[in-house]
Order: C-alpha cells, then sequence, then structure tokens
C-alpha cells in the first residue's frame, strides 16, 4: 500500500474518488496523508467528482413564541446508503433549538429559533464533514428569519480561497409592500443592507428558496418568485408558469429546484406533475421540462383526490396526497400520502425513504427537504485575524473510529 501511494499523482487519483466520511478516517492513516487530504487542490479534485447528493435534510418545526413542541424533530436521509453521516448530523446538529435555513455545496446555515427572551437571531454556518461552525451576529441593521447560502468552495475573486455569502430577506421596518435584502459576507466579515428594493406585496414562504448559479430565489404564496442577483444586487420578480390558484394552501404543490445550473419550477396539476426549467432568468422564458401522470404514484384515484380538494377548503391544507418538497438533478421528492419519497426522471424509479415516518401536513410551515452533499471544502475566513466582532467560529477536532463514530472535542475562538 505505502508502495502505492508513494506516487502522489496516483494516491490523489484513487483518493479522490472516496466519500467525505471515507476522507476523514483516511487521515488517520499517517501525515502524509493527512497533508494530502488537506491539500486544496486535492480538495479541488475531490469536490469536483463528489457532486451527487448523500441524503437529505428534513426537518419539521413550529415556532410560538419559543415554546418547543416535542413532536418536533430533525433528519438525515441516507440517498447513498451511508450511515457514518446520518450518525454525524444526528449527534452535531443542535436541535431542537435551531432551524434550517439552506445547504450549498456542503455548507448548512441555520438559525436559532425565535423566543419570548431573544430577539436578536443567531445564524450558523457549518460545514458538517470539518465540524467548523461560525455563527453570525448582526450588527447595526435589520434581518428577518429568512436566510439565503451562497458557497464559493474555490473563491470568488482571484484569491481562490474559499468564501460565502449569506443573504436575508426581509420587510423593511415601516413598509409592508417591499422586500430589502442585507447581505453577509465571509470575505469581509461584516453585513451590510443593500440599497436594492423590491417591490412586491406577497408574501413569502419561510422554507422555499434556492440559490441558483449566483441569484437566490423565493417562492411566495402568491404563485411568483422573487430574484436576488447577489453580486450586483439586483432583484425583480418573476411570475410561475401554469395556471394560477386561488387558494394559498395549494402551493404547498409547488417547490422550486435546480440542475444543471438552472432553476426548476416543481407543480402538481392534477393529474399532472410538471416540472419548469428557467432558461433565461432575465427575459424570463419558461420551458416545460418534464410531465408524468401522478396516478401512478399511489392508490388513491384521480376522482378521490379531486373531491378532497374541492369539497374540504376548510381542511384543505390536511387534503393533499401529494406534497412538492424539493427537486435536484433530474429527481424530485414527494411526499405521497405523508410518506417522503423520491422520484427519478432519467430511470423513473419511485423510492420511499423512512417507513414508518410521516411529514404532517396540518403544519402552517411545510416540512424543509434539502438534498445534502458532503464537502472537504473549508468555511473559509480570511478576516480572522481582524477583531470585526461580528463573528465567531467553533471547531471541533474530530476523528472517526473504524465504526465511523465521531470522537469530537469542542473548542471555541471570539473575534
Amino acid at each position: 500500500m505505502e508502495v502505492i501511494f508513494s506516487n502522489e499523482d496516483l494516491a490523489m487519483e484513487i483518493l479522490s474518488r472516496l466519500s467525505a466520511k471515507n476522507l476523514l478516517r483516511c487521515k488517520c492513516v499517517s501525515k502524509r496523508w493527512t497533508s494530502l487530504i488537506s491539500d486544496p487542490s486535492f480538495v479541488r479534485i475531490h469536490h469536483q467528482r463528489s457532486r451527487c447528493i448523500s441524503g437529505l435534510l428534513v426537518q419539521e418545526f413550529k415556532e410560538y413564541g419559543g415554546n418547543f413542541r416535542g413532536d418536533d424533530y430533525f433528519l438525515y436521509a441516507s440517498v447513498n446508503g451511508e450511515l457514518g453521516i446520518f450518525k454525524l448530523m444526528d449527534e452535531s446538529f443542535p436541535q431542537p433549538t435551531s432551524v434550517i435555513m439552506a445547504s450549498c455545496d456542503g455548507l448548512i446555515c441555520y438559525r436559532s429559533r425565535r423566543t419570548r427572551d431573544v430577539e436578536v437571531l443567531d445564524i450558523v454556518v457549518w460545514n458538517p464533514m470539518t465540524q467548523e461552525r461560525l455563527t453570525l451576529r448582526t450588527t447595526d441593521c435589520h434581518v428577518g428569519s429568512i436566510f439565503g447560502l451562497a458557497f464559493y468552495p474555490f473563491g470568488s475573486s482571484a484569491k481562490m480561497i474559499p468564501s460565502f455569502k449569506v443573504v436575508s430577506i426581509q420587510r423593511p421596518k415601516h413598509d409592508q409592500n417591499s422586500y430589502s435584502f442585507v447581505i453577509y459576507s465571509s470575505e469581509t466579515g461584516k453585513w451590510k443592507t443593500s440599497l436594492e428594493v423590491c417591490y412586491c406585496k406577497d408574501e413569502l414562504h419561510k422554507n422555499k428558496h434556492i440559490y441558483v448559479n449566483g441569484r437566490f430565489y423565493w417562492l411566495t404564496k402568491n404563485q411568483n418568485i422573487i430574484t436576488f442577483e447577489v453580486d450586483e444586487e439586483l432583484s425583480g420578480v418573476i411570475t410561475v408558469p401554469g395556471p394560477k390558484w386561488l387558494d394559498r394552501y395549494v402551493v404547498r404543490l409547488a417547490c422550486l429546484g435546480d440542475s444543471d445550473g438552472y432553476l426548476h419550477y416543481v407543480c402538481v396539476d392534477m393529474p399532472e406533475l410538471r416540472v419548469w426549467m428557467l432558461t433565461d432568468p432575465c427575459k424570463p422564458i419558461w420551458v416545460l421540462k418534464h410531465h408524468v401522470n401522478i396516478d401512478q404514484f399511489g392508490e388513491e384515484s384521480r376522482d378521490h383526490y379531486i373531491h378532497r380538494v374541492r369539497h374540504s377548503p376548510e381542511t384543505i391544507g390536511d387534503s393533499f396526497v401529494v406534497d412538492a418538497q424539493n427537486f435536484h438533478d433530474e429527481v424530485v421528492y414527494l411526499s405521497i400520502r405523508g410518506r417522503l419519497c423520491s422520484y427519478d426522471f432519467k430511470t423513473g424509479r419511485l423510492r420511499f425513504f423512512f417507513n414508518g415516518l410521516y411529514l404532517r401536513h396540518m403544519n402552517k410551515v411545510q416540512a424543509t427537504v434539502l438534498p445534502y452533499t458532503p464537502t472537504l471544502a473549508t468555511i473559509g475566513i480570511p478576516w480572522l485575524k481582524q477583531n470585526s466582532g461580528s463573528a465567531s467560529i467553533s471547531f471541533a477536532s474530530t476523528s472517526f473510529n473504524y465504526l465511523g463514530r465521531p470522537r469530537k472535542k469542542l473548542k471555541t475562538r471570539k473575534t
């Protein structure tokens, strides 16, 4: 083995095909392997080869002025069968005091729950693989409770240093007909309020947003999409394709997703599930990409489904058989009669997750379901040597035994 890995190019070629979890174990072999796996050029190659998602981040919660309910939960659903990440997530995510906001290229953004005693939210950017956590605290700016995350594993500038941005979208304090944007940049370590204002009266969904190819997209309850181009700080409003629904609860049949760097809009329009692709966000132009008859997903007939929708408006939030949860790389994630499942448009395969676990329909906030792809890329904090006072970083000295169970010693450093 040592003879084979004496050739650094060959070692890099072989190791870069392993999963991120296995590479963390390989770091325990020798200092040489640790140095190789931590090298930025190796991290770049591994990141580019590990584009398939490993699992789903699933969370259901309710916020009632700080009253935590015992039936709230957070789960990691493995897609590739690797249970080690499930254990890592289960032990590392601070449930039930946190709410997941976004996942982007291996980083996760979550915030603290709103309580009666805490008015200022803590926003945390976390890499579960490296156990880096950066806690962001807003100073001298007004932020809401909905945050988007954009991660640049190999930098967004000529310095090629990993960086990220967190964007908060909220109503201005004295204007309920528009939205403002507040941006945090890891390159500066500071929050700034954008001068851009988006005029839109629609209410936003708390967990139906996504970052795709330089733009943030938020789905509204009136079937529009608010866009924000993060570098130029330009916003806009896009109308979604397909029929208009009169009842605001029906929008739980829709979700946003991405594939090949394009925004996708998924909607259940009985008796079909349709996937639209936004080919040009500036014009905009929607193209119908997929459609499939939804009757094949379950035993409930189309007539029975329509009857329940039309004749139960008072309980319409609990009536739907199918909820659209997410879409990623030609796979749509749905809940059918409460059971989370995936449908692959390439293979036509329907797969169910979590036997015995059901997503609730009566929640005011629909369950959060986000694709997750592990990465060894660091968060990137070039301003750490400066005393910015707006964030603190914590990290774990993490090692793995051969059963894959993490052993951590948490350390914290404030800046």
